[in-house]
């Protein structure tokens, strides 16, 4: 199966007068245990950890996150031991996502959201330092320089399979991944759709963590000429669906059903996409879809909203 595949536009968000042709690089075909960008953002942060010889490596999340996820599924295979922070209290039973990534033999850490929204300075960080040695700190999603380097290596490989698009789309939650992207000398555009409500300054942090990046060539104001971002996707908040979301999640499902796409970035980011199509406000011909993975999200949700529930997402798992 070819990792790049062509997408068909629903019939209702089609526009004759501005013809354009979509492409879907399908990430969440890669790394089993961490599909999607997950893998990239963490490699750096793993020889980092075993350069200086930590123990332990924490991290953070929330009850459905998929770093959490992959994080563990990775972990397993090394001989670091694992621990996270996780948003909120943690319940008798749960997640799905938290159940196998403390099956994985990860520490699950409740912490309130206040403590956690200071991450690497907050008490519980604090806490574990204490109790823990040689304990290495992830952020959350695997963010930071070395995070975004990862996806830098990761927009190499995606354009060595083919580079006749002129444009380049990829969701958005911490901004890691497009920051990396953004940096690749050899980008053609990007678009950057954040999953986030009240993201307008996300944006400027995008654009400064690819600029800071070791391998990057070009200034803040250069880069701001290969990116769009845009803040007005999130339909309603993070990780929320509307009834026009899902209206296209099953439009899409029935013309591609094996293009499966995630309930919280890459749906919002090609419902975006296809809106702009149908208005004729896309200026681009010929586009790339980066999916970033993510498909274990689903299990957050009831079934009867999930179009593609026919559909394996074991890959993602």
């Amino acid at each position: 199966m070819s990792v790049i595949q062509s997408l068909y536009v629903p019939e209702s968000f089609q526009n004759n007068a501005h013809p354009c042709e979509l492409f879907i690089y399908r990430g969440d075909l890669e790394h089993p245990q961490a599909p999607g960008n997950k893998w990239h953002k963490l490699k750096y942060h793993l020889l980092e950890a075993k350069r200086v010889n930590a123990q332990y490596i924490a991290t953070f999340g929330g009850p459905f996150s998929n770093h959490l996820h992959a994080f563990s599924a990775i972990l397993a295979e090394t001989e670091f031991k694992g621990i996270a922070i996780v948003r909120g209290e943690l319940h008798p039973t749960l997640t799905p996502t938290l159940n196998d990534v403390a099956n994985a033999g990860i520490e699950l850490w409740p912490c309130s959201r206040k403590d956690y929204r200071l991450a690497e300075n907050s008490n519980m960080v604090a806490q574990i330092n204490r109790l823990y040695p040689n304990v290495y700190w992830i952020p959350e999603g695997g963010g930071g320089q070395l995070g975004a380097r990862g996806c830098q290596d990761w927009a190499a490989d995606i354009d060595y399979l083919g580079d006749e698009y002129d444009a380049w789309v990829v969701s958005a939650g911490t901004g890691t991944t497009a920051s990396g992207l953004l940096a690749y000398d050899n980008l053609p555009y990007l678009h950057v759709v954040s999953a986030l409500k009240g993201a307008e300054s996300q944006s400027d942090e995008i654009l400064a963590l690819a600029e800071s990046l070791p391998q990057a060539h070009a200034t803040i104001d250069e880069l701001k000429h290969k990116m769009t971002f845009h803040c007005d996707a999130h339909e309603g908040g993070y990780a929320k669906q509307s009834k026009a979301l899902l209206a296209f999640l099953g439009a899409f499902a029935e013309l591609n059903p094996k293009q499966l796409l995630d309930p919280v970035y890459t749906s919002k980011a090609l419902f975006l996409v296809m809106q702009k199509i149908h208005r004729g406000e896309w200026p681009h011909r010929r586009t790339l879809f980066i999916h970033t993975g993510g498909l274990q999200g689903w299990r957050g949700y009831l079934p009867n909203v999930n179009p593609f529930i026919d559909s394996s997402v074991d890959g993602d798992k």
